[in-house]
């Protein structure tokens, strides 16, 4: 009879165990329909349905200004979600193309280890500069770098620590925007979260861009009741930002 018990004990713990390995890691919390956010990993992110959200660029030259914050940007545009977007010089000026609604607001950098994340026709792209091309149906796109993963893969990164910002794309299309809190990462550490599978808490995007990140990584998000800021240590030039379709 001891010997059942300890049988039935130990094949509960196993089903358990079972279980738990095939159970996510974290969870998305719904905030709107088709669009959701976690935090795991020390990372805020946001997943977002294109078919139900537009994706834009605005700058703080829309705003009349030469730097700004996401949340000025946010407030200032009707978004419901800014993240800071690519790169700018020392006296805030946009580095790296960028569109919205089929119009150049800036153009593209010749750095060749920077890619593109464009909208077009509501579905996300993320490629090579000279694989770019420009088309009025572009709802809007930034060029960043580098790319965090390359058709599921991750290439060679750097292994600076510094606190990140990024852009990817999972399978089914949807799009998510992550950034860390105050706890730096390395390029690889960042990357690996947007590979990873859900259930090795990660994100399962097949292409992911990394945004200009360090003191400009900051993040701005207000709708349905739930608001987040993670403020920057500085002001940016630019941002993406998210809106009800």
């Amino acid at each position: 009879m001891e010997m059942k018990k300890r049988w039935i004990a130990s094949s509960l713990l196993l089903l358990a165990m079972t279980i738990a390995s095939k159970a996510k890691a974290y969870e998305w919390r719904e905030v709107d329909r088709g669009l959701f956010y976690t935090y795991t990993d020390n990372i805020h992110a946001f997943k977002v349905d294109p078919g139900l959200f537009q994706l834009s660029v605005f700058t703080a030259k829309d705003l009349n200004e030469t730097d700004a914050t996401a949340s000025m940007l946010a407030k200032k545009s009707g978004a419901i979600l800014a993240v800071n977007g690519g790169f700018f010089s020392p006296s805030h000026k946009s580095l790296g193309l960028l569109m919205r609604e089929g119009k150049v607001l800036n153009p593209t950098h010749k750095t060749k280890w920077w890619a593109v994340f464009f909208m077009k026709d509501r579905k996300p792209h993320i490629v090579p500069p000279d694989a770019f091309i420009f088309q009025p149906r572009i709802e809007a796109a930034l060029q960043a770098g580098p790319r965090l993963v390359v058709d599921g893969k991750m290439p060679k990164l750097k292994e600076a620590v510094a606190r990140r910002s990024g852009i990817g794309i999972r399978k089914n299309g949807d799009i998510v925007i992550a950034v860390t809190d105050e706890t730096p990462k390395t390029m690889e550490e960042f990357a690996g979260v947007f590979q990873r599978s859900e259930e090795k808490e990660g994100f399962d995007c097949v292409n992911a861009l990394n945004l200009d990140g360090g003191r400009s990584s900051q993040i701005y998000f207000n709708d349905s009741g739930f608001k987040l800021e993670v403020p920057g240590l500085s002001r940016i030039a630019n941002a993406i930002t998210v809106f009800p379709r």
